[in-house]
C-alpha cells in the first residue's frame, strides 16, 4: 500500500504540472491568436498600395490557427486534465484510471503544449499500475 500512496502522490505532482502548463498554454495561444488579429487590423489598416496585403492575411492565418489551438487546449483541459487532477487530489483510483489514455496524452502533446503532453505520457504507466498487488515472488 505505501508504493500505492507513493505513486498516487507523484501522480499528483505530474497531474498538478499538467494543470498549470495547460492553463499557461491556453492563455498563450489565446493571447497570441488575439494579438496577430489586432496586428491583421492595423496592417491592412495602413495598407495603400497593396504590399502589405499579404503580411496582413499571414496575421489573420496564423491569428486563428491559434484560437484554434487555444480552443483544443481548453477542450482537452475540461475533458481530461482537470478531472484527472480532480481524481488525483481526491484518491479517487477509479476516476483516475477510467481517465487514463495514451490517445489524451498524445493530443495534450499537440495542441495543448510540451510539458502537459509530457506529463501525461509520464503518469500513463504509473496510474495504470494503481491498485495492483505486488509482483509475484520469482521462481525458485
Amino acid at each position: 500500500m505505501s508504493t500505492d500512496s507513493s505513486k498516487l502522490a507523484s501522480l499528483k505532482t505530474y497531474m498538478l504540472i499538467a494543470f498549470i502548463f495547460n492553463i499557461i498554454a491556453i492563455i498563450g495561444f489565446a493571447l497570441g491568436g488575439l494579438l496577430e488579429i489586432v496586428s491583421w487590423a492595423t496592417w491592412s489598416g495602413y495598407d495603400y498600395y497593396g504590399i502589405l496585403s499579404g503580411w496582413s492575411t499571414g496575421f489573420i492565418i496564423y491569428g486563428i490557427v491559434l484560437l484554434v489551438f487555444a480552443g483544443l487546449a481548453v477542450w482537452i483541459f475540461l475533458k481530461r486534465v482537470n478531472p484527472m487532477y480532480k481524481a488525483a487530489n481526491t484518491g479517487n483510483v477509479a476516476t483516475l484510471k477510467s481517465l487514463n489514455n495514451m490517445m489524451w496524452a498524445i493530443l495534450a502533446l499537440i495542441f495543448a503544449g510540451v510539458l502537459p503532453g509530457i506529463m501525461l505520457l509520464i503518469s500513463f504507466g504509473p496510474i495504470n499500475e494503481l491498485g495492483q498487488g505486488p509482483p509475484p515472488p520469482p521462481p525458485t
